[in-house]
Protein backbone atom coordinates (compact mmCIF):
# COMPACT_ATOMS: atom_id res chain seq x y z
CA UNK A 1 0.00 0.00 0.00
CA UNK A 2 1.34 3.57 -0.47
CA UNK A 3 0.90 6.33 1.83
CA UNK A 4 0.18 10.36 0.05
CA UNK A 5 1.66 13.28 2.61
CA UNK A 6 -0.56 16.63 2.32
CA UNK A 7 1.58 19.90 3.07
CA UNK A 8 0.59 23.38 3.68
CA UNK A 9 2.71 25.10 0.75
CA UNK A 10 4.91 24.13 -2.12
CA UNK A 11 7.48 25.36 -0.51
CA UNK A 12 6.99 22.57 2.28
CA UNK A 13 6.67 19.82 -0.39
CA UNK A 14 9.49 20.83 -2.11
CA UNK A 15 11.56 20.80 1.90
CA UNK A 16 10.66 17.64 2.24
CA UNK A 17 11.34 16.57 -0.79
CA UNK A 18 14.67 17.72 -0.99
CA UNK A 19 14.68 16.27 3.05
CA UNK A 20 13.65 13.36 2.27
CA UNK A 21 15.61 12.31 -1.11
CA UNK A 22 18.68 13.50 0.56
CA UNK A 23 18.83 10.66 3.14
CA UNK A 24 17.67 8.24 0.48
CA UNK A 25 14.37 7.62 1.55
CA UNK A 26 12.20 6.81 -2.03
CA UNK A 27 9.39 9.43 -2.68
CA UNK A 28 7.75 10.34 -5.96
CA UNK A 29 5.69 13.84 -6.32
CA UNK A 30 2.06 13.44 -7.38
CA UNK A 31 -0.88 15.84 -8.02
CA UNK A 32 -3.26 15.90 -5.31
CA UNK A 33 -5.54 13.48 -5.64
CA UNK A 34 -8.83 15.02 -6.36
CA UNK A 35 -10.12 12.73 -4.08
CA UNK A 36 -8.73 14.56 -1.46
CA UNK A 37 -8.77 18.17 -2.63
CA UNK A 38 -10.04 20.35 -5.48
CA UNK A 39 -6.88 22.45 -4.82
CA UNK A 40 -4.13 22.15 -7.21
CA UNK A 41 -1.43 21.06 -5.72
CA UNK A 42 1.36 18.42 -5.21
CA UNK A 43 1.55 15.55 -2.35
CA UNK A 44 4.06 13.23 -1.91
CA UNK A 45 3.62 9.82 -2.18
CA UNK A 46 5.85 6.36 -0.69
CA UNK A 47 5.51 3.27 0.44
CA UNK A 48 3.99 2.79 3.86
CA UNK A 49 7.05 0.88 4.92
CA UNK A 50 8.46 3.81 4.56
CA UNK A 51 6.02 5.95 6.49
CA UNK A 52 7.92 6.07 10.03
CA UNK A 53 10.97 6.64 9.05
CA UNK A 54 9.52 9.50 7.01
CA UNK A 55 7.37 11.60 9.43
CA UNK A 56 10.28 10.87 12.10
CA UNK A 57 12.73 12.68 9.76
CA UNK A 58 10.02 15.30 8.75
CA UNK A 59 9.39 16.08 12.29
CA UNK A 60 12.78 16.09 13.71
CA UNK A 61 13.56 18.84 10.99
CA UNK A 62 9.90 20.69 12.06
CA UNK A 63 8.45 19.78 8.61
CA UNK A 64 4.79 19.57 9.19
CA UNK A 65 2.66 17.48 7.52
CA UNK A 66 -0.92 18.48 7.45
CA UNK A 67 -2.78 15.24 6.47
CA UNK A 68 -1.67 11.65 5.09
CA UNK A 69 -3.65 9.25 3.20
CA UNK A 70 -3.62 5.40 2.43
CA UNK A 71 -4.07 4.46 -1.16
CA UNK A 72 -6.13 1.83 -0.92
CA UNK A 73 -5.72 -1.18 -3.10
CA UNK A 74 -8.89 0.09 -5.33
CA UNK A 75 -7.52 3.20 -5.61
CA UNK A 76 -9.28 5.45 -3.00
CA UNK A 77 -7.70 6.83 -0.05
CA UNK A 78 -8.52 6.92 3.11
CA UNK A 79 -7.36 9.31 5.99
CA UNK A 80 -5.25 8.45 8.73
CA UNK A 81 -7.29 8.68 11.96
CA UNK A 82 -4.31 9.53 14.46
CA UNK A 83 -3.48 13.54 15.09
CA UNK A 84 -0.25 13.93 12.61
CA UNK A 85 0.22 18.05 13.69
CA UNK A 86 0.62 15.74 17.55
CA UNK A 87 3.05 13.35 15.90
CA UNK A 88 4.96 15.59 14.45
CA UNK A 89 5.02 18.23 17.70
CA UNK A 90 6.51 15.26 19.86
CA UNK A 91 9.44 15.10 16.99
CA UNK A 92 10.19 18.67 17.44
CA UNK A 93 11.65 19.23 20.82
Amino acid sequence: MKCVFIFESIHRVMKAEKLLKGKGVKISLIPVPREISSDCGVAIELSEELEKEARLLLGKNKVCILECYDRCPDGSFEKKRESLHELDATHEH
